[in-house]
């Protein structure tokens, strides 16, 4: 039984492999771990029995180590797949996905719809787009997402562009960046005693700021682990910034292959000191 469990997993995964490669491109990113675990399991199943009773022991207790490892960090993802974003957000931030030509992709066109209808129903909130632009795009991802916005009717008064990330962790700091800008310069100045005019309290350290994040569902514990980090490394303006996943959704199809490149990507990020748990 158990050998006809690893090899009918094998061949599965050897299947999501090749679907994979022949509909999105054998380029995509942690796309060899669907081949690679396709040969584990054949190497477990025929394998395995013949090695010495120590190296069987030995291979049980990583295996057990490993998964209970990668379950715990994908119950992490799940529980960020099913965040709700409260009824009074000051700010959304819509994380870019990369753009066919000039218009956002189907994944970032979701996050965008999350984000308009939203600010559809609470006209006081404005949106901070985020993306740079990429090696083979015509144009940022921010601005692609602030032309989309325009186009559904929502003022360019409501829309701050950052344009320069490249990683969620940028993504991340230039929104706070440009969320503090926004609030620093909608606060009035006030006239001193002495007739010198300065800011008040607020605009140096915003307070109670709620903020959305619009990304994919797997994409949520990530994105909120590292806006706690960025959070942190602002120091004392840190609690007036209050963060809220906005999960949108995600091809059923596609989703295992990128909760499992979540998992590299948490790990890798964890290692780097980007995220906050």
């Amino acid at each position: 039984m158990k050998k006809f469990l690893c090899l009918f997993f094998a061949i599965l995964s050897f299947l999501y492999y090749l679907w994979l490669g022949i509909h999105n491109g054998f380029h995509m990113s942690v796309l060899p771990f669907w081949l690679l675990l396709s040969m584990l399991l054949l190497a477990a199943a025929f394998l395995f029995p013949k090695l010495p009773a120590i190296l069987r022991r030995i291979f049980r207790l990583c295996l057990v180590i490993g998964t209970l490892f990668f379950l715990l960090v994908e119950g992490c993802i799940i529980w960020g797949m099913t965040r709700n974003c409260p009824e009074h957000l000051d700010y959304i931030i819509v994380l870019g996905a990369g753009l066919n030509g000039e218009k956002p992709s189907s994944v970032l066109e979701k996050r965008l719809e999350s984000a308009l209808t939203y600010m559809q129903t609470h006209p006081q909130t404005k949106a901070v787009v985020s993306g740079g632009q990429g090696a083979n795009e015509s144009i940022s991802e921010a601005e692609s997402m602030k032309n989309w916005l325009l186009e559904h009717g929502i003022d360019s008064s409501r829309i701050l562009t950052e344009n320069r990330s490249t990683t969620t962790a940028e993504n991340m700091r230039y929104s706070f960046s440009c969320i503090a800008l926004e609030e620093q310069n909608a606060e009035p100045v006030r006239l001193t005693d002495s007739g010198q005019h300065e800011l008040n309290n607020r605009a140096e350290h915003p307070q109670n700021i709620n903020i959305g994040i619009a990304t994919s569902n797997f994409h949520v514990f990530r994105a909120l682990c590292i806006a706690d980090r960025v959070k942190e490394e602002n120091g004392g303006s840190a609690e007036n910034y209050h963060t809220f996943g906005i999960a949108t959704d995600f091809s059923p199809l596609l989703l295992p292959h990128y909760m499992v490149r979540e998992f590299f990507t948490v790990c890798v990020d964890a290692a780097l000191g980007n995220m906050r748990f």
